[in-house]
């Protein structure tokens, strides 16, 4: 009796593993194998970060007519580029889920010394179109033009989570979102641009768009049962360095003076990584950048003058980077921008100018 108990067991589990895992085996795998590839990615510009700090400066011009809208600028990396822009004398807004963060994080900011500039904060969750949508009807009633758009609002590597959209939320968070927050600003950011000082939009993106793939059926049928977080991430971040060279196209053919750039601000040791093995052993990140250093790539995007007119390209240490090869397939591009288009209900990029 128990040898057939035992025999009973192994055939069940074993038909188990067989019929009904292979999906959970191959997320095993690949989860594995984008673990592997982040960690040579991570290592190698750990390493680039280093060898270049000389060349992460820029200047902070005083430009006390701009208007600058940051999300997730209460915290991080965000917060560091709220206090440079504020130093340049301008008015931020920043865009964040959580207003009393925000509004804290600018009395810390008044309470170091730096007094210029001017501040403000409006809820924007970036987890919903309906707050985007809100958020952005807030800002038309006060603003009538914008000068600087960062895209910068992300997550990392949580658990598979929908939106209320019923979307896969890296993807939501870090690039639909913006996405459709970019079209419903581009009449205030086509105000604010004039020939030789134009308004510019730029995307945070991350190194992992060059280990990253758009695999537009996860994209389309999501699945926690598929899901792989490494990869979802990537892909969210390859979207924004994409979408980025697409829309620079574009706005030249509109005749927009307008610039986009996609930045990758460095490997920078912030809460971004709380769900990594790092996160959990804060001494692995010895030698990071810090979230100042890690703004300094993204100032330079907002305000140097020497990159006026080339707009499109990715930068990484206040310097042009090499853009993905896969970013550089106009196919995958456009499928891609006409998805992104459908996904946030749009009927045409431009359709609110």
């Amino acid at each position: 009796m128990l040898l057939e108990a035992i025999v009973i067991c192994v055939l069940v589990t074993l038909g188990v593993i067989y019929f009904t895992s292979r999906k959970m085996w191959y997320t095993i795998g690949l989860t594995l194998l984008y673990q592997i590839k982040y960690h040579y990615i991570g290592f190698i510009y750990h390493l680039d970060d280093l060898f270049n700090a000389r060349y992460n400066k820029t200047d902070l011009p005083i430009v006390p007519n701009k208007v600058a809208i940051l999300t997730g600028g209460s915290r991080g990396i965000g917060a560091e580029v709220v206090k440079k822009l504020l130093q340049c004398d301008m008015e931020v807004i920043i865009a964040c889920r959580t207003t009393t963060i925000g509004e804290k994080l600018i009395l810390d900011i008044r309470r170091s010394g730096i007094a210029r500039g001017r501040a403000k904060v409006y809820k924007l969750d970036n987890s919903s179109f309906e707050s985007v949508r809100e958020f952005v009807k807030k800002i038309k009633a006060d603003y009538d033009r914008i000068h600087i758009l960062i895209n910068n609002a992300a997550i990392m590597f949580g658990p598979y989570k929908e939106t209320i959209d019923g979307f896969e939320e890296q993807w939501a968070v870090n690039y639909l979102s913006h996405f459709l927050l970019t079209s419903l600003l581009l009449p205030l950011l086509k105000a604010g641009g004039i020939p030789g000082d134009c308004s510019r939009i730029i995307n945070i993106t991350s190194v992992a768009h060059y280990i990253s793939d758009i695999d537009f059926a996860s994209i389309n049928n999501s699945s926690k049962n598929t899901f792989c977080t490494q990869a979802a991430y990537g892909q969210s971040k390859l979207a924004q360095t994409m979408f980025t060279i697409t829309l620079q196209k574009l706005l030249i053919d509109k005749l927009l003076n307008v610039l986009v750039y996609s930045v990758h601000p460095g490997i920078v040791k912030t809460e971004l990584f709380k769900n990594t093995l790092m996160g959990k052993n804060k001494w692995m990140m010895f030698k990071w950048k810090t979230p100042d250093q890690g703004a300094t790539s993204i100032i330079y995007a907002a305000l140097n003058k020497d990159i006026e007119r080339k707009g499109g390209i990715y930068i990484s240490n206040c310097k042009e980077a090499a853009i993905p090869s896969l970013a550089l397939e106009e196919q995958i591009r456009k499928q891609l921008f006409e998805l992104s288009l459908k996904q946030v209900q749009l009927n045409d990029f431009f359709q609110y100018l």
